[in-house]
């Protein structure tokens, strides 16, 4: 499947083409959020579970901008939904400008299609409804609670007053707050009329969009096919969960690190444009990479359902591998999950060395990569930013950089081909 369009927005990267500068420049995009977001939250001491211990995240321009009327969007429309739903929108199209395909006749729109992956996570659209359903009713309780005499003229005023400093609950913004009316909005505004869904999985969501594309590309029930993922708006009360299980560090995301301590989470969006590579090359297509096969695997029965099982990602290695036909021994750039928590790390260390073995004698060398050092976690969204990165590299044939200043020896990677790949740096192929 050949990847001939994409489009990018992640922090400090309003567009693909500054993404790329960014992670070849190794730019940083993890800044401390704003006042007005972090409100009053923030508690270093996080003496009580409803706060976060840390102010820095991967944050979106606050200047990004999307221009409802350029999609035949009433204004009015907009206010109260998440900002996620219009800024996928936004991607897509910038997707399929960039694979050449938005302005070409010869497109065939009933079969091109959409699946992103996108979570029913805390978001701006439904914390709007919560307000409205659950919050304004549970204030006119605890002010009946505390001042029992109080008449209900009055009330219903302090009613109003609360109701008129949160965004309206109109017909036209209902879609909002359906998570997946996401890709049910870019179908109608784009005018496809391929198939259209979300897919929540997490951090694999991106994979999972992929895979589900790729299954629609290889069945010949489409011809062009939009995917990737998008966590665009994340509240506070995201990062909360996150300090919670304490998996947020206090300092940098530097995976595979020494001083390695745990993730932060960031916002992003990217697509992908795929086409059959028969097709691509048919049709002179610019074509960024090849994906030549995608396998799954969860990891069973473990300690615990958030810690990573060594046996389930070399299995979903091992599989791949096999899917595709490719000697491991030719791989000379790996992108990793790369969170910078400590146990996840040392886990997909182990992995790596265990599919890809002792240093050779006369051996290719592994690059290994994380592009979550540069952006935090963008969650959804995370595989597509490794996704489009890899694409870029394999494009441009340069072996990106990642941020880790002093790779934590206790990985083991001295004794393996694999070794993190801190400069930016000529990616050049010999004959085998």
């Amino acid at each position: 499947i050949a990847i001939i369009g994409m489009s990018a927005l992640f922090p400090k990267a309003p567009n693909m083409r500054q993404y790329w500068q960014n992670i070849i420049d190794k730019v940083d995009g993890v800044t401390e959020g704003v006042d007005e977001w972090v409100g009053e939250y923030y508690d270093p001491e996080v003496k009580r579970p409803a706060r976060i211990y840390t102010k820095k995240g991967g944050f979106i321009d606050r200047n990004t901008r999307f221009d409802p009327l350029e999609f035949g969007i009433m204004p009015n429309t907009v206010d109260g939904t998440s900002p996620d739903q219009f800024l996928a929108l936004k991607g897509c199209k910038e997707a399929l400008v960039d694979s050449g395909y938005w302005d070409n006749p010869k497109w065939d729109k009933t079969r091109t299609g959409v699946i992103l992956g996108y979570g029913s996570n805390i978001n701006r659209g439904n914390m709007v409804m919560f307000q409205h359903g659950i919050f304004v009713d549970q204030l006119m309780v605890i002010i009946k609670h505390l001042l029992p005499d109080i008449d209900d003229e009055l009330l219903n005023e302090i009613r109003t007053d609360v109701e008129d400093g949160l965004p309206k609950l109109r017909p036209e913004i209902v879609p909002g707050f359906v998570s997946n009316v996401l890709t049910g909005r870019i179908a109608n505004r784009l005018d496809l009329m391929g198939p259209n869904y979300t897919v929540d999985a997490a951090c694999s969501a991106s994979f999972i969009s992929l895979d589900a594309a790729m299954n629609e590309l290889q069945s010949r029930r489409s011809d062009l096919m939009l995917a990737g993922g998008i966590n665009c708006s994340m509240p506070a009360q995201m990062m909360m969960v996150f300090s919670i299980i304490e998996a947020l560090t206090r300092e940098d995301v530097r995976p595979f690190d020494k001083k390695a301590s745990g993730v932060l989470l960031g916002d992003g969006t990217g697509v992908l444009v795929l086409k059959r590579l028969t097709d691509a090359e048919r049709d002179n297509d610019r074509i960024y990479a090849v994906i030549k096969g995608l396998s799954l695997a969860s990891d069973g029965r473990s300690k615990g359902l958030l810690a990573p099982r060594l046996e389930g990602e070399i299995l979903a290695m091992e599989r791949t591998y096999e899917e595709c036909g490719i000697d491991r021994d030719t791989i000379t750039l790996i992108e990793a999950h790369g969170t910078g928590i400590p146990l996840g790390d040392s886990t997909e260390a182990q992995s790596m060395k265990a599919v890809f073995g002792d240093r050779p004698k006369d051996g290719l060398m592994i690059g290994l990569g994380a592009v979550k050092s540069m952006l935090g976690h963008s969650l959804l969204a995370a595989g597509a930013a490794g996704m489009i990165k890899t694409a870029l590299s394999l494009h441009h044939k340069v072996l990106p950089p990642t941020l880790c200043d002093e790779v934590n020896p206790e990985l083991g990677f001295a004794d393996t081909p694999i070794y993190v790949n801190n400069k930016t740096r000529p990616w050049i192929h010999g004959e085998s």
